[in-house]
């Protein structure tokens, strides 16, 4: 894996676009490329939902972890909301890995954890409110019910107001997301359904601090003259918020350090902690009224806010061309040539991959599936290397990108499912210059690409199917000889073109003797079954190029050029030995036999085809009258001569 001879340290995280990801992955990568590490990023996002065929297409990433192949994990299973999942992963790690694991954010049991030290921040931003503020009226806006943050935060809430003496009112408590989504609502509650507005409503992060606090001063209530609003996590946005906002700082920094220093030690065999912890302090900023707003300071965040927000309103604009252009692709290869990261030369982007499943058939995605797990085999349908489109040899799975990206120097990667739903084709694995991570819409631009790979599929899955049903048009499904339909598109088209060229065309008529006696006696299934070995005599006496049709219940006919009296009869004579073989091997209680007849249209084609195959039909009958009147038409086999 990786083809370098370095160690590989696995690093398992969900939204690696959010704030405090993105410190944690900037960190880590430094941190392995200073020291010598190869690093491997497996990300989904949660964007779309987790209980959602979309939340398991996301969540099947865990499937593709070579785990036997690493030589340490760290583990951010805090950021992961599939429980399920997280679950699963660790099962992996347990059956599978042989290597040291540390966990981040979040304490398990079972392996050593580095925590952010929350307990006591959000107890200190209650106390701040009373004994600075002075006030007695403090709300609480909580993330979901059950979430285990969400029991943190609010227990560290009820012990602030329990140390200044403050009661605790279960209706002062609202449940939000943990994200923006709530923040009307949560205005609503506060603002109109209490019976008496809160002095502060103190927020279990950021997100829904500055949605809220964005929420009310459109209603014309200002922060903090109206209400305080405090949040936790102090992202970058924190900064910019008008006003500004007082929040606990989580030093993810520090926390991904102390993460990547432990699994070392361990991986060297060394003792460790099996707890460590970074304490989070209280900001006080201008949302709280303790910090006059450095208005110059603001500005100046809110001129790079806003360069942000132009980048991302120029990556959803190219994201919609892309969509445009990738609907067109006429198959996975040409999907590289629409992703649009190339036209960006202001992207970090390196390398990338879109390895897709290796399976049956000629066109990818030649594997997709609804059920967990990857195949064995890849291949880059679009493989970037130093931003230029190369060619890939196909790899194991285990190896992850392909051979030809190999370099010396550490190497770091980040791999994300590609799927539509919960239908996966495989992933998209990307590197980037220096300690870059993914854009803020990545998300949509992986969603936009396996929604392309689910085109491709139902295309290729349409073509199929309408090349079925042009054959079932015009053959028949018993024979798989030409019906009438086809013989009609099939015999002028040869009759047309043998009169441009100056050819005979011979009209064989042959007709099954005593087909509704087989049916009668034996049943429908034993004429079927003599209908079919007649079909089989015309194909191995045919040429190639000869039309042979099932044109009613009993009759065929083949139209062929360039035949002559001679040929007409060597075909004949292979048709007729086909069908003594059958009759001679055959233990069937009864004989299949046929009568035929033909017709030659001489070159000059002075004779309609209409015209011709009545002829033929008439020497065909002239052969049925022949036989009947010389008593060689009986079908049971018994009464064979």
């Amino acid at each position: 894996m990786f083809y370098n001879g370095r160690k590989n340290l696995c690093v398992v995280m969900s939204d690696p676009a959010n704030h405090y990801q993105e410190q944690v992955c900037k960190t880590l990568t430094s941190l392995a490329q200073v020291r010598g590490y190869n690093l491997a990023y497996f990300a989904c996002f949660t964007s779309y939902g987790v209980d959602t065929k979309n939340g398991r297409g996301q969540a099947n990433i865990i499937n593709l972890i070579p785990y036997e192949k690493f030589d340490g994990f760290i583990i951010c299973h805090d950021t992961i909301a599939n429980e399920g999942a997280v679950e699963q992963m660790f099962q992996y790690i347990k059956q599978r890995a042989k290597a040291p694991v540390v966990t981040i954010r979040r304490r398990r049991e079972d392996f050593p954890c580095v925590l952010s030290e929350d307990c006591g921040s959000i107890q200190k931003i209650v106390q701040h409110l009373v004994d600075v503020h002075g006030f007695d009226r403090i709300a609480f806006m909580n993330g979901p019910e059950g979430h285990p943050d969400a029991k943190t935060r609010v227990h560290d809430y009820k012990k602030g107001l329990e140390s200044r003496g403050i009661t605790f009112e279960e209706k002062m408590v609202f449940y939000g997301d943990f994200w923006r989504r709530k923040a009307r609502q949560a205005a609503d509650y506060f603002t109109m359904e209490l019976a008496k507005r809160p002095q502060a409503v103190v927020c279990a992060n950021d997100y829904m601090a500055i949605a809220l606090c964005n929420e009310l001063i459109n209603r014309e209530v200002m922060v903090p003259e109206d209400i305080v609003i405090t949040g936790f996590d102090d992202i970058w946005e924190s900064t910019t918020n008008m006003p500004p906002l007082t929040t606990v700082t989580v030093q993810a920094g520090k926390m991904s350090e102390l993460a990547f220093d432990t699994l070392v030690k361990m991986m060297r065999g060394e003792e460790v902690p099996k707890v460590q912890t970074v304490h989070s302090e209280p900001v006080f900023r201008n949302s709280c009224g303790c910090e006059n707003m450095n208005f110059a300071s603001v500005a100046k965040k809110r001129v790079r806010q806003n360069k942000e927000n132009e980048d991302i309103m120029e990556l959803m604009s190219s994201n919609t061309h892309m969509t445009v252009e990738m609907s067109e692709a006429d198959c996975a290869e040409e999907l590289v040539e629409h992703t649009r990261i190339l036209q960006n030369p202001d992207n970090f982007v390196r390398n990338f991959f879109i390895c897709l499943g290796e399976g049956r058939g000629d066109s990818y995605p030649k594997y997709h599936s609804t059920g967990p797990g990857y195949p064995d085999r890849f291949h880059s349908v679009g493989s970037v290397i130093n931003r230029r489109i190369v060619q890939t040899e196909p790899f194991d799975a285990v190896d992850l990108i392909p051979k030809e990206a190999a370099e010396r120097e550490p190497m770091v990667y980040y791999f994300f499912p590609l799927h539509n739903l919960d239908r996966t084709f495989g992933y998209f694995a990307i590197n980037y210059k220096g300690v870059h991570s993914c854009e803020k819409t990545f998300h949509t631009w992986l969603a936009i690409l396996g929604n392309a790979l689910e085109n491709l599929r139902l295309r290729q899955k349409n073509k199929v199917l309408l090349a079925e049903l042009n054959n079932l048009y015009v053959h028949d499904a018993l024979t798989g000889l030409l019906n009438r339909r086809g013989f009609e598109y099939s015999s002028r088209d040869l009759y047309e073109r043998s009169a441009k060229d100056g050819q005979t065309v011979v009209i064989i008529s042959i007709d099954m003797d005593n087909l509704k006696i087989v049916n009668d006696t034996f049943g429908h299934a034993q004429g079927d079954v003599a209908l079919q070995e007649i079909a089989r005599a015309m194909e191995y006496a045919a040429r190639e190029g000869d039309a042979c049709a099932r044109t009613g219940g009993d009759e065929f006919t083949v139209v062929g050029t360039g035949y002559d009296e001679e040929t007409a009869q060597a075909f004949l004579d292979r048709f007729q030995s086909h069908m003594e073989k059958f009759n001679e091997e055959s233990e069937l209680p009864y004989l299949v036999r046929a009568s035929y007849g033909y017709y030659i249209v001489p070159p000059d084609h002075a004779i309609a085809l209409d015209a011709a195959i009545v002829k033929s039909d008439n020497c065909l009958y002239e052969n049925k009258r022949e036989k009947k009147a010389e008593n060689l038409d009986s079908v049971f086999r018994d009464s064979a001569v």
